[in-house]
Parts: structure tokens; sequence; C-alpha cells
């Protein structure tokens, strides 16, 4: 990665979904919202080791908890980095999870280098 602060729109399903990704040495923080940016489901996701699988605190929120939890588990395991994540997003699924991650993955992350 090389900026900082990164900022993304897509749309999925004919809904419309923002992303910012702020890139530090050890973490990164992740930010994604349907529509109007805001504070969602926020957890902190730790890479797993060769004892623990990755694990996730949550600190506010609870409505998209297991979806926030997926994914920022997800990421600090393929970046072995620490994972702060916010997830508002008003209905969601499992179709629309794994869309999501995708379109994560491969705008912020696929062919990039990791700092």
């Amino acid at each position: 990665m090389s900026e900082i602060t990164e900022s993304n729109s897509f749309e999925i399903e004919e809904r419309k979904f923002g992303s910012t990704l702020t890139s530090f040495e050890n973490a990164i923080a992740l930010y994604i919202y349907e529509e109007t940016p805001r504070i969602g489901t926020f957890g902190v996701s730790v890479p797993g080791t060769s004892i623990m699988p990755a694990s996730t605190l949550y600190i506010t929120g609870a409505k998209n908890e297991h979806y926030a939890k997926m994914m920022g588990e997800r990421l600090a395991t393929k970046l072995q980095k620490l994972v702060l994540i916010s997830l508002s997003v008003k209905d969601i699924d499992n179709k629309l999870i794994v869309e999501l991650m995708h379109k994560i993955e491969t705008t912020f992350f696929d062919n990039k280098n990791k700092n």
C-alpha cells in the first residue's frame, strides 16, 4: 500500500458502498459503510499464531458483529497486522459479505506492496 489513507466507492446490487483504509506499519483501520460515512459495528482483530487462531474484540455495536469478525479476522490473518474494522451496512447476508470482502481485497490489497 503506497498511500496512508485511501478511499473507494462501489456499487453492489444497486446499493452504494464506501470504504476508507488507513495504513500503519503494524495495523490498518478499515471503515466500510453504506451510503453515508459513519461508524458501525467496530472491532479490533488480531492475527492468529501457530497456537491460537485470529480473534476479535468488539468495542461498539452488535448489528453486524458476525460479519465484522469474519472480515477483520480474514484481513488480520492475510496481512499479519492488527485490523481495526467498522462495518455500517443496513441489510447484510452471506452473499453480500463475500462480495464486500472481494471488493475490499481487490481494491486495497491485491497486486499492491504491503508495508
